[in-house]
Parts: C-alpha cells; sequence; structure tokens
C-alpha cells in the first residue's frame, strides 16, 4: 500500500467503523478536517507528534486539523474504531445554526498536544449509537439528509463536550515502560535533528543500543519503522515551512533533504502533489 502523510477527505462529513484490518493505519498521516478517534479495541497504542499514548476501550481522541497521528496495532490483535472527521465550515456552520462553540472540544489542555476522554462503560453504547445513525444517513439519500446529518453530528458532539467539562483535566496515560521511553526519546531526538543526517547508525552511537533492536522495538511500539518515521517528519516540517511561505528550495534544505530533486519526488509520492501545489492549496 503506498503511504500517503496528508489524506485529503472529500466528504464535508465523514464517519467510519472500523473493524479489524479494514483501513488500519500505515504511516504516520494529517487531515485538514478535525478528527474525533474513538476506539473499542484493548492492547492499541496511538501516536500523536513524539508521544505515544495508551488506549483503552473508550478513549476519544479529539485532534485538530494538520496534526501526525497514528495508531499502532499487534497483528493479531482484535481492532474496532470510529473515525470522525469534519470540514471546518461545517464547525462553523453548526456554531452557528446551534449556538455552541464545538471548537472547545478540540482544545487540549496544558502541555498535551491532544485533548483525550475516557468513556465510561455507560458511555460507550450511547455514542456508538448516535455514530451509527451518522453512518446511516451518510450511506443514504433522505430528505433533508444535508440538515439531519449535521443535527446528529451536533448530538455527538454535545455529548463530548459534556463528558469533557465533568472533568476537563482528563489525560491518556503514556506508555512509561522502558522501551515506551526509548522510542519516545528516539522520536524527540529526529524531530529536534530533523535538519541534520538521520540514520539508524547514529541513533546507535547516540542511544547506545544495538540498531536491530531499535529497529524492532520501535515498529513494535509505532507501527512503523525508524526510516518511515524520519521521512513522515521530514514531510510533516515541510508542509509546516510552506504554510509559514517559505520558498521550495528553502523548505528543503530546512527539512532535513540534502537534494533538491529527492526532495520534490517525495514529497509528492507521500503528499500526492508537489511542494508548490500544496502551498497554493493552503493559500487558498
Amino acid at each position: 500500500m503506498e503511504e500517503k502523510f496528508f489524506q485529503p477527505i472529500e466528504e464535508k462529513i465523514r464517519v467510519i467503523h472500523n473493524i479489524n484490518s479494514e483501513n488500519v493505519m500505515t504511516c504516520p498521516h494529517f487531515h485538514d478536517h478535525y478528527e474525533i478517534h474513538f476506539t473499542l479495541s484493548y492492547n492499541v497504542k496511538f501516536i500523536i507528534e513524539d508521544t505515544i499514548y495508551y488506549v483503552p476501550r473508550g478513549s476519544i481522541f479529539a485532534i485538530q486539523r494538520f496534526v501526525p497521528h497514528i495508531t499502532a496495532v499487534p497483528d493479531d490483535a482484535w481492532f474496532e474504531r470510529y473515525t470522525v472527521h469534519i470540514k471546518p465550515e461545517i464547525m462553523e456552520e453548526i456554531r452557528v445554526r446551534f449556538g455552541i462553540d464545538y471548537q472547545d472540544l478540540f482544545q487540549p489542555p496544558e502541555g498535551s498536544p491532544v485533548c483525550y476522554m475516557k468513556l465510561k462503560k455507560e458511555e460507550i453504547p450511547v455514542l456508538e449509537e448516535i455514530l451509527n445513525r451518522e453512518v446511516d444517513s451518510l450511506k443514504g439519500s433522505y430528505y433533508e439528509d444535508e440538515l439531519y446529518q449535521k443535527i446528529v453530528l451536533s448530538e455527538a458532539l454535545l455529548y463530548l463536550l459534556r463528558i469533557k467539562h465533568q472533568d476537563p483535566r482528563q489525560r491518556s496515560e503514556e506508555y512509561n515502560d522502558e522501551n515506551g521511553m526509548l522510542v519516545k526519546r528516539i522520536m524527540e531526538y529526529i524531530s529536534e535533528n530533523i535538519t541534520s543526517e538521520l540514520n539508524l547508525d547514529l541513533l546507535e552511537k547516540e542511544f547506545f543500543i544495538n540498531k536491530y533492536s531499535i529497529t524492532r522495538v520501535f515498529k513494535e511500539y509505532c507501527g512503523v519503522t525508524v526510516n518511515q518515521y524520519i521521512v513522515s517528519r521530514r514531510i510533516y516540517q515541510a508542509c509546516e515551512l510552506l504554510k509559514e511561505k517559505h520558498t521550495v528550495s528553502e523548505v528543503c534544505e530546512l527539512s532535513g533533504f540534502s537534494d533538491y530533486g529527492h526532495f520534490i519526488r517525495t514529497f509528492k509520492k507521500h503528499m500526492g502533489i508537489s511542494p508548490k501545489q500544496y502551498a497554493l492549496q493552503i493559500c487558498e
């Protein structure tokens, strides 16, 4: 499967119910939509930027636009989740229509990159029922279906907002075992040295750990290889720089690519468009 770091979404509202291997993430990616990630599985890890989160059943991650993330699922594990993607214009429209600032749901507590909630056992089927109604509505053509979809979406967002405000300080538990902390340090090192040369040999010397051990542990905790992660962070850095209106040649250097042609090819492979096209889309 070709790895796409930026995954544009055409629908204004998209709700997907994933079960087992269906639509499992293959690389860190980000969207131009807001995302709600609702997990119904156990033994899953969720990586947002440089942090690995423990994800018990009933976990909700409300993710801002353009924030990179990936789910790491063991090969033999049962995997079930709902993902909800919402176009910014829809967020604004339902805010105006219903008079509630739904974007508050996506505001993380200080010091955290994401808003997290853990639903109680009795709250899980309530949200499932709401999202199933939205899935059903999005599949067919009904009388005033667009209005109904926004009403149901608002119901889901309001339900989660009420839960958030019952305990606004909820935080997901990070993996703090020895290997989890090692992988976190490696991810942070990669992000902090993204403009420098990065490879397994250098990481082996930096962390005094055999590169084959690094490869095994990193793949176990992140679901991707070290090299995949390095490339994804370089491309994400490039996207952020393009949003700041740097030139393409500046972006190439500041995101750690030593060869301009290689940068253009890699960016287009993983983003689907050239750096210049991406910059124009962001400006629009």
